[in-house]
């Protein structure tokens, strides 16, 4: 029922750790980035994926799989264009992702462990209705 746009916030800035610009990275990942986000519509926009040497284009407009590595760089990360810049998801969105409400308090932790989190977790709306199922089965 919701869209990439309902979880992720492309037009205010996030801190700048989660931006991704020329030459923080080794090798050509930004400008493969760049290169492949060219066309990226903001009033319609996609979540990317780094796939090790290139970059995917998620066109189902949902958020891919979350991975529990996500956090540590490398590739599965999602990527998103913004009115600021390429940047990934942050442990919030990501958490918004999954289903989970918005006023859910994420634990204070590193960022890195809340994207493993994030990914080891469950879609909050699929299991609650399975839930409702297995009730309606019950009763």
């Amino acid at each position: 029922e919701k869209n990439v746009k309902d979880i992720i916030d492309f037009h205010h800035q996030v801190p700048d750790k989660y931006y991704y610009t020329e030459g923080k990275f080794k090798g050509d990942i930004y400008e493969k980035l760049v290169e492949a986000m060219a066309e990226d519509d903001i009033n319609n926009p996609s979540v990317y994926q780094w796939r090790r040497k290139y970059v995917r284009q998620n066109k189902s407009g949902v958020v891919p799989t979350l991975t529990a590595n996500q956090g540590e760089g490398g590739h599965n990360v999602c990527l998103i264009k913004t009115e600021h810049g390429i940047r990934k998801m942050t442990p919030r969105e990501c958490f918004n992702a999954q289903g989970y409400p918005e006023d859910f308090q994420l634990p204070k932790q590193s960022d890195s462990r809340l994207y493993k989190q994030a990914g080891n977790s469950v879609c909050v709306p699929v299991i609650r209705r399975i839930a409702e199922a297995i009730y309606e089965a019950i009763k």
